[in-house]
C-alpha cells in the first residue's frame, strides 16, 4: 500500500514538473511580454537565474523603447553575476553604466563592473595581467567615485590583488634560482624590491639576492668573476644598510659575503699564476707583489716569494732589460726579508734568488 502511494506521489510530481515545464516553454514562445516580465522577475527574485534569463533575452529586445528597459538590463546583467559568468556580467554593467551615466544605478554598475573583474582575476601563480586589469579598473572607479561608501571594498580589493601580483614576482624569482638561472633571478628579485616597497620580507629577498649574485659569479667566465664577485660585496652592504647586522637573515648573508671574499682572493692568485703559466713573468711578478701588501690576503709570505721568483724569471728571460729585473729581484728580496724575517718558510729561496741576481749584476750578466 505505501508503495502505491509512493508511486502515485511521484507521478503527481513529474506531471507537475512537466506542466510547469510546458508552461514556461510556452511562455518563452509567447508574445505576452507583460506575463514574460512578471516571470522573469519573480525568477530573478527567487535566484533562479538559470529561467530568468532567456526571458529577459528576449525582454532586451522587445523592451528598447520601454521606460522599464533599463530595469530590465540591470536585471540582465545580475542574473548573469548569480550565474558566476563574471566575464559576462562585468561587460553589461560596464554597457549599462556608460549607455546610462546618469542613472541613478551607475554608480552601482560601475561597482559591479569593477567586482566581477575582481572576481574573475587569477589566483597569483596564473597570468598577472588579470589582476593588474582588475586594479585598473578599481582605481578607475574610485577616481569617479571618491566620495562613495564602495571605496574602502574598492581599496581592500586592491590589496588583496596588490599582494597576489607581490607574491607572482617572488615565486618567479624562485622559480628562476630552483631553474639555475641567477641571473633571471637577480632581475626579478631587484623587480621586486623595486615595484613592491611595502614587503614584509624584503630581509628575505636581499638573502636571496646575496646568493644569485654570489653562485652568479661562481659560474661565471673567468674574465667576470672579478666585477661579480664584487657585486656580493655591495648587497651585502645593502643588507647591513637595509636591515643592520641582527637581523635573523645575517647570519646567512655573512657567510655567503665571507665565501665570496675567500673565492675573490683565491681567484687573485689564480690570475697572478695565469700570468706565470704564460711566462708573462713581469706582470706576474707585479701581481704577486701588489697582492702580498693586500690587506685581508693569506699566505702573503708566499706571494711575496713568488713576486722575487718571478721577477728573476724575467731578468733571465729578458736580455734587454736584464738588469732591471735583476735589481727588482734585489729590492723585492730585501723587502721580503723586512716584512718577514730570516727565518720564514720562504726566507733561504728568497735569499739565494737574491744572492744569483746580486753575482749577475756584478757580472754584468
Amino acid at each position: 500500500m505505501q508503495n502505491s502511494l509512493s508511486r502515485l506521489l511521484f507521478v503527481f510530481v513529474l506531471l507537475i514538473g512537466m506542466s510547469s515545464c510546458g508552461e514556461y516553454n510556452k511562455l518563452l514562445k509567447s508574445t505576452d511580454y507583460e506575463k514574460m516580465y512578471t516571470e522573469a522577475k519573480r525568477y530573478y527574485e527567487k535566484k533562479n537565474y538559470g529561467k530568468a534569463v532567456p526571458l529577459l533575452d528576449e525582454l532586451l529586445i522587445q523592451f528598447k523603447a520601454d521606460s522599464r528597459f533599463k530595469e530590465v538590463y540591470l536585471m540582465y546583467a545580475y542574473t548573469r553575476y548569480g550565474l558566476e559568468e563574471f566575464v559576462l556580467a562585468s561587460y553589461h554593467f560596464k554597457n549599462f553604466y556608460e549607455s546610462f551615466p546618469n542613472s541613478d544605478k551607475a554608480e552601482e554598475a560601475l561597482f559591479m563592473h569593477v567586482y566581477c573583474d575582481y572576481l574573475d582575476s587569477y589566483p597569483y601563480y596564473l597570468d598577472p595581467s588579470v589582476s593588474r586589469h582588475a586594479m585598473d579598473n578599481l582605481q578607475l572607479f574610485i577616481n569617479i567615485y571618491p566620495n562613495s561608501e564602495r571605496v574602502a571594498d574598492c581599496n581592500k580589493y586592491m590589496d588583496e590583488l596588490r599582494g597576489r601580483l607581490r607574491q607572482k614576482s617572488l615565486e618567479l624569482a624562485k622559480l628562476y634560482i630552483r631553474m639555475e638561472d641567477y641571473r633571471a633571478a637577480t632581475v626579478a628579485l631587484r623587480n621586486t624590491l623595486k615595484d613592491y616597497p611595502e614587503l614584509d620580507n624584503s630581509d628575505e629577498v636581499r638573502y636571496l639576492l646575496i646568493r644569485c649574485a654570489y653562485l652568479l659569479a661562481k659560474g661565471s667566465v673567468e674574465n667576470k668573476k672579478e666585477e661579480r664577485f664584487k657585486e656580493v660585496a655591495k648587497v651585502h652592504k645593502e643588507f647591513i644598510e637595509e636591515h643592520g647586522a641582527d637581523n635573523k637573515y645575517y647570519p646567512r648573508v655573512k657567510d655567503v659575503y665571507e665565501t665570496s671574499l675567500k673565492d675573490l682572493k683565491d681567484l687573485s692568485v689564480k690570475r697572478g699564476y695565469s700570468f706565470y703559466d704564460r711566462k708573462e713573468y713581469a706582470a706576474a711578478g707585479k701581481f704577486f707583489l701588489s697582492e702580498s701588501k693586500r690587506d685581508g690576503v693569506e699566505q702573503k709570505d708566499k706571494l711575496h716569494y713568488l713576486a722575487v721568483k718571478s721577477y728573476y724569471k724575467e731578468a733571465m728571460r729578458n736580455e734587454i732589460e736584464r738588469g732591471q729585473y735583476l735589481n727588482e729581484v734585489v729590492n723585492a728580496a730585501a723587502d721580503f726579508s723586512s716584512r718577514f724575517g730570516t727565518d720564514n718558510t720562504y726566507s733561504k729561496r728568497v735569499a739565494a734568488l737574491r744572492k744569483k741576481a746580486e753575482s749577475k749584476l756584478k757580472t754584468n750578466q
